[in-house]
C-alpha cells in the first residue's frame, strides 16, 4: 500500500523549512523477462523479492493523487500487485508468456534463433510491455510499439561503453537510424507469437497486433544526417575488381596482415557470408596440383563466437550450402597459403586463423604489437575484429567509400554479373533460398543482353495466298462436270 511521508528539506521560505511529500510504495523485482524475482530461487511458486520505490513532490495535493493512483492500481489488472496476488491468466505479464514462447521453440529451431529471439525481445518488447499484465495491452499499445519501431533513434555504440558518445565523435551524438525492415518486422513478430501464446493460454480474446499490421515498405535502413537532419538511404556498395586488390594491398603490404588480406580478397571473389567463412576449414577446399588451375570451396557449415568458445552451426537456409568455384589465380595464391599452413595436413584446421588477445600475447610471451606472432591457427578468423581494426580503416587509407564486410559478397555478386554470369547460377554461388531474391538485390546489375538467346528465331516472311499448279496431278474429283 502506497503512502506519504512527509520531511523538511534545507531550504527556507519565510523563515520556515520548506517540506517536500514524498509517496513510499513497494513492488516486486521483475528480471529480464518481467517475472517477479523469488526470494529462494528454488521455490519460484514462494515469496518474492521487492523493492522499495519513492517519488517526490513539492505539494501533498500531488503526492495524495500519485498515492491514490498507485492504491488502485494494485486491484487492476494494468498495475503492481505481485504475481502471487494474481489469479487470472490475463493478469500475467507479457513477460511469463514470453517465457512461455520461447521454451516452446527450443529443440524445433537452431539454437541460434533461440538466442536471436530472446535477444529480440529483451532489446525490444521488455521495456514497454515485459511487466505489463497481458490482458492490458489493447491496439492503442501495439500502435504505438510499432510507431517506436519504426521511428528514427540514437544509433547504438558498441565501442564506447561507458564512454559518452558526444564526447568521442560530437557529431555521433545526435546521428540518428532507422530499424531496417527486416529488424522491425522481426521484433513485431515476435511480439505477434508471444500473444499468440497468450491467446492459446486463454489470456487474450483475440492478438490485438493482428489488428495494426507493418506496413510494406521501407526496406532500407534509413539513416540521418547530423549535419542537414534529412534522411540518407543507405544501400550496399559493392567495391570494384581494383579497389579489392587496393584494399587487401594496404592490409598485406602497410599493415602486415597478409592472411587478413587473402581473406579479404576470397571473399570478394567467393561471396561467401561472414559466418560461413569463419566456418571454413582446410578439407572444405578442392584445389588440383596444376598451376593455374581453377578449384571450389565447400560451403557447409557456419561457426559463432560464444561466451567459452565457438559453435558450429549449418548456413542460413538449404541452399546455403552449396559449391563456390574458385578462379585459376585464386586458387593459386589459397595453394601458396596451404603450403604455408603449420596445420596444412589437418582437414580440420580452420582455413583462415584468428588471432591472440593481448591477454594470451602476453601470456605466450610474445610481442602483441606483433601482426606474425599472434597468430591463432586454432581458432577461426574474427571478421569483426579484422573489419572493425583493418578492413575498414585500409578502405579510407586508399580512397575508397566506406563499405561493410558484408559488401564484399556483394562485391562478389555484381563482378559475377557484369561479366555476363546468368543470375540463377550466381543465386546458387550465393546460397540465396530463392532466385526471387537475386533479381531484387542484383535486378540493376544483370545484363540486359544475358547470354543470348539458345534458338533464334528467323525472320518472318510475307504469307501469299496459295496457288495451284494446273500441270500438277490432282486427286480432286470435280462434281458436276465442273
Amino acid at each position: 500500500m502506497a503512502y506519504i511521508r512527509a520531511y523538511d528539506t534545507t531550504q527556507r521560505r519565510k523563515g520556515k523549512a520548506v517540506k517536500r511529500y514524498e509517496v513510499v510504495w513497494t513492488e516486486p523485482v521483475r528480471d529480464a523477462m518481467g517475472l517477479p524475482v523469488p526470494v529462494d530461487p528454488s521455490n519460484a511458486s514462494g515469496k518474492k523479492r521487492q523493492r522499495s520505490r519513492q517519488e517526490s513532490y513539492s505539494t501533498r495535493e500531488a503526492a495524495e493523487e500519485r498515492r491514490d493512483q498507485l492504491n488502485a492500481a494494485r486491484r487492476t489488472s494494468t498495475g503492481t500487485a505481485t504475481l502471487a496476488d494474481q489469479r487470472k491468466a490475463g493478469d500475467l505479464p507479457v513477460g511469463h508468456y514470453a517465457r512461455e514462447f520461447i521454451e516452446s521453440i527450443r529443440g524445433t529451431v537452431k539454437p541460434r534463433t533461440v538466442r536471436e529471439t530472446e535477444s529480440v525481445y529483451l532489446r525490444y518488447i521488455a521495456e514497454p510491455f515485459g511487466g505489463r499484465a497481458v490482458a492490458s495491452l489493447t491496439a492503442a499499445d501495439v500502435r504505438h510499439f510499432r510507431a517506436d519501431l519504426l521511428s528514427p533513434r540514437p544509433r547504438r555504440s558498441y565501442d564506447t561503453r561507458s564512454v559518452n558518445r558526444a564526447e568521442v565523435d560530437p557529431s555521433k551524438a545526435t546521428e540518428l537510424v532507422t530499424l531496417s525492415r527486416s529488424t522491425a518486422k522481426h521484433a513485431y513478430d515476435v511480439l505477434r507469437r508471444i500473444l499468440d501464446v497468450a491467446v492459446v493460454d486463454g489470456a487474450l480474446h483475440a492478438n490485438p497486433v493482428h489488428s495494426v499490421p507493418l506496413p510494406r515498405q521501407a526496406a532500407t535502413v534509413r539513416t540521418t544526417d547530423p549535419t542537414t537532419g534529412e534522411p540518407r538511404v543507405f544501400k550496399a556498395s559493392p567495391l570494384t575488381g581494383a579497389q579489392v586488390a587496393a584494399v587487401a594491398g594496404h592490409m598485406a603490404e602497410k599493415m602486415g596482415r597478409p592472411i587478413d588480406a587473402l581473406a579479404v580478397t576470397f571473399s570478394a571473389y567467393t561471396g561467401v557470408r561472414a559466418g560461413e567463412l569463419r566456418g571454413l576449414e582446410l578439407g572444405d577446399l578442392d584445389l588440383p596440383e596444376r598451376s593455374g588451375a581453377p578449384g571450389s570451396v565447400s560451403v557447409t557449415r557456419t561457426k559463432t563466437r560464444r561466451r567459452g568458445g565457438w559453435e558450429v552451426g549449418t548456413p542460413k537456409s538449404a541452399r546455403s550450402t552449396r559449391v563456390v568455384p574458385i578462379d585459376g589465380w585464386l586458387a593459386d595464391d589459397l595453394r601458396a597459403y596451404r603450403a604455408s599452413h603449420p596445420r596444412r595436413l589437418d582437414p580440420a584446421a580452420p582455413l583462415f586463423p584468428g588471432r591472440m588477445s593481448r591477454a594470451e600475447a602476453k601470456a605466450a610471451g610474445v610481442n602483441a604489437n606483433d601482426p606474425t606472432a599472434t597468430v591463432k591457427w586454432s581458432e577461426p578468423i574474427n571478421t569483426d575484429n579484422v573489419s572493425d581494426h583493418y578492413y575498414t580503416p585500409a578502405l579510407a587509407a586508399v580512397g575508397v567509400p566506406q563499405a561493410r564486410w558484408h559488401d564484399l559478397r556483394h562485391t562478389f555478386a555484381v563482378l559475377s554479373l557484369s561479366a555476363g554470369e546468368h543470375y540463377m547460377q550466381v543465386s546458387k554461388w550465393l546460397g540465396h533460398a530463392s532466385f526471387v531474391t537475386t533479381l531484387n538485390v542484383y535486378a540493376d546489375y544483370i545484363s540486359e543482353v544475358e547470354g543470348g538467346k539458345k534458338a533464334p528465331l528467323t525472320r518472318p516472311e510475307l504469307a501469299l495466298p496459295a496457288q495451284r499448279d494446273q500441270s500438277a496431278p490432282s486427286n480432286v474429283v470435280s462434281l458436276f462436270g465442273r
